[in-house]
């Protein structure tokens, strides 16, 4: 086509078309950009799932050796090897708390019982990392029917934020210009033409609340029951009760304070319902119960070498006659 008929073709297409176009490829462009950004959070997640498992099995390896061994044979040598994966254990991406205190007391004193005891949350962990790994390569690689669509609707989330966000200033905008044009020289007519200003500006506000955590919750990982963030079941649940309070807006400009003020109060609330347990919540190395708990396993073990031992003897008084 030549720049003649490039003109005449603009002659013909409105504004508002040229405007849509530009919006949709905006739109179509966010989608994109989001859904390469979901794709490279999936492969960094697999490769901390990776790092903490390498970590791990280092650490349980080094563990079962010395306990193995029993630190008789070059001893030096196991105890060197295992401070050091020790140390490293510290930086372990998925690196539970709990985990972290049992690490940290084992560096200050690794008796027997200790390397037993921390090799078998070592395993637990592990477990759950392996289980966390095989769901993420299921979901990149072999999807099911949901989780599929999943994939297809969750990079939407961005586009349709931006589109909610859009139509939340137009409505608002027209709302002030309709407010405007109330007569404003009788003082009945003012006040009224003031509360229908706050309430469309509360409107708005709740609206926007309402869009952000959709938002949230479209974006909002599934943990598998990994300790490295709050629970996914209070946060899913906030969001969509603060979303859904939203839609009584469409009762009418009177209700808008009270549905601000229950999100503001639900927003308050999440801060107790989804944080992670406190450290004097958590049992600590040598909190009673678990100072009882580790005197139950080690008279246990102490019992369980008695009746190695005691077998020993019978077996040797046996070969004996």
């Amino acid at each position: 086509m030549s720049p003649t008929d490039f003109a005449a073709l603009a002659v013909y297409i409105s504004p508002g078309l040229i405007a849509f176009l530009l919006a949709l490829s905006l739109l179509v462009w966010l989608y994109v950009h989001s859904a390469a950004q979901l794709r490279n959070s999936r492969q960094q997640r697999l490769e901390e799932l990776q790092d903490s498992l390498r970590i791990y099995g280092r650490l349980a390896g080094c563990l079962q050796t010395a306990t193995q061994n029993g630190f008789n044979n070059s001893e030096k040598q196991y105890q060197n090897g295992l401070i050091h994966a020790l140390q490293e254990a510290k930086a372990a991406p998925y690196l539970t708390p709990h985990l972290q205190e049992q690490v940290q007391a084992s560096l200050r004193e690794c008796d027997t019982f200790r390397r037993e005891l921390l090799l078998k949350s070592l395993e637990r962990e592990m477990n759950k990392l392996i289980e966390e790994r095989r769901l993420v390569l299921l979901e990149s690689h072999a999807p099911g029917w949901g989780t599929a669509l999943w994939k297809l609707l969750r990079p939407a989330a961005g586009p349709l934020a931006l589109a909610g966000i859009v139509w939340l200033v137009s409505r608002l905008v027209v709302e002030l210009i309709a407010s405007s044009h109330v007569d404003v020289s009788l003082p009945d007519t003012a006040q009224s033409a003031s509360w229908l200003i706050g309430c469309a500006w509360m409107r708005f506000v709740s609206g926007l609340i309402a869009l952000l955590y959709v938002y949230r919750l479209m974006t909002l990982r599934r943990q598998n029951d990994l300790d490295v963030t709050a629970s996914h079941f209070p946060t899913s649940l906030l969001c969509m009760v603060i979303a859904a309070v939203a839609l009584f807006q469409w009762i009418g400009p009177e209700a808008s304070p009270y549905i601000l003020a229950v999100q503001l109060v639900l927003f308050l609330i999440g801060f107790r319902l989804t944080r992670g347990r406190s450290r004097s919540d958590r049992p600590y190395v040598g909190h009673p119960g678990l100072i009882k708990a580790d005197a139950s396993q080690h008279q246990d073990l102490h019992a369980a070498d008695k009746d190695k031992t005691a077998d020993s003897s019978l077996a040797e008084e046996h070969i004996r006659s």
